[in-house]
């Protein structure tokens, strides 16, 4: 997704676009064998944290509109407002109102039951994976988490960091100590890279959470940040978001979707797609590569709401 500092430039080559854009996409009925519905797609609003939600809307729109030639036999047709709050999107999964869906692992967890099983699209990027990292400085007195406490933590506000809650929460269960709202004196959501990383090099803030990708630009914009800042503690793989296929869906209207999916990048408009991501592709996982991100959600759920049964959207 894009980064902060990109945002500009990149706003203003999609609204240059926007007027393609804005007609509304006209159904069209598929001619094949077999008439098929249109596959009715929705993005989970939480999927573009720190990105321009218009920008991004104008450009699935074009994507849509130029990703899908008659070759392909597959109708898309996206909700109006594509973005959907995290509420909505899980409620029109479970109605079976959207088919195919852009959503965090957290939304996935609760529609799992309802997810294909075999067919999983993840940014390249994701493909093994993503870490976060805790930063403090080097000349701090901070060698254990347990020194935090009392302490103000910085966290990027970034679609990759949807899980740094689920990590930090359980991971303080684990060694016994408070929940992160009540062990930290503070913590403080920051959009740009260089808010969360520079006050804590300059000894202004004491943490600074980010993904460890993030954490790396950071230094190869500066590689003084990397001398003088170091993780104290770093996260499990986690897989942050994923697009998932309704296991109801037409095979081959799915089939042909995840191949357009996978040649976007041959295409400008998806070129444009993925740059929001600051991505270059989509790979193909089967859901149970997300078996250790999810297994974090239930736990994280389990802490947060003990009382809570069994969930419907077990993988």
């Amino acid at each position: 997704m894009m980064h902060p500092s990109t945002r500009i430039s990149r706003r203003h080559s999609l609204k240059l676009m926007g007027g393609v854009a804005a007609a509304a996409l006209a159904p069209r009925l598929c001619q094949g064998e077999n008439e098929r519905k249109p596959l009715k797609m929705a993005i989970s609003a939480d999927t573009l944290i720190g990105a321009n939600i218009d920008d991004a809307r104008a450009a699935y729109r074009i994507w849509i509109q130029e990703a899908f030639p008659r070759s392909l036999q597959v109708e898309i047709d996206i909700v109006p407002e594509i973005f959907l709050s995290s509420e909505e999107i899980v409620s029109d999964i479970r109605k079976g109102t959207v088919d195919c869906f852009g959503v965090n692992a957290l939304e996935l967890e609760k529609v799992g039951d309802l997810t294909d099983p075999n067919r999983l699209l993840l940014l390249n990027y994701l493909a093994d994976g993503i870490d976060y990292v805790l930063l403090v400085h080097n000349s701090s007195p901070f060698r254990k988490i347990d020194d935090l406490r009392g302490k103000q933590i910085l966290s990027h506000l970034n679609h990759d960091m949807v899980l740094a809650p689920v990590w930090l929460s359980t991971m303080f269960a684990a060694s016994n100590l408070p929940q992160p709202e009540r062990f930290f004196a503070s913590q403080t959501l920051c959009e740009k890279l260089n808010q969360v990383v520079l006050p804590v090099f300059f000894r202004r803030a004491d943490a600074a959470c980010l993904t460890r990708r993030n954490w790396e630009t950071a230094v190869e914009l500066n590689p003084q940040l990397g001398r003088d800042l170091r993780p104290l503690a770093v996260s499990p793989k986690v897989i942050p978001c994923a697009i998932g296929m309704r296991r109801s869906c037409n095979a081959q209207s799915r089939d042909s979707f995840i191949e357009s999916l996978i040649k976007m990048v041959n295409n400008p408009m998806g070129k444009q797609l993925l740059a929001l991501y600051q991505a270059t592709g989509f790979v193909v996982r089967p859901i149970s590569a997300m078996k250790s991100t999810l297994d974090m959600v239930r736990e994280f759920e389990r802490l947060s709401t003990p009382q809570t049964g069994s969930r419907k959207g077990k993988v």
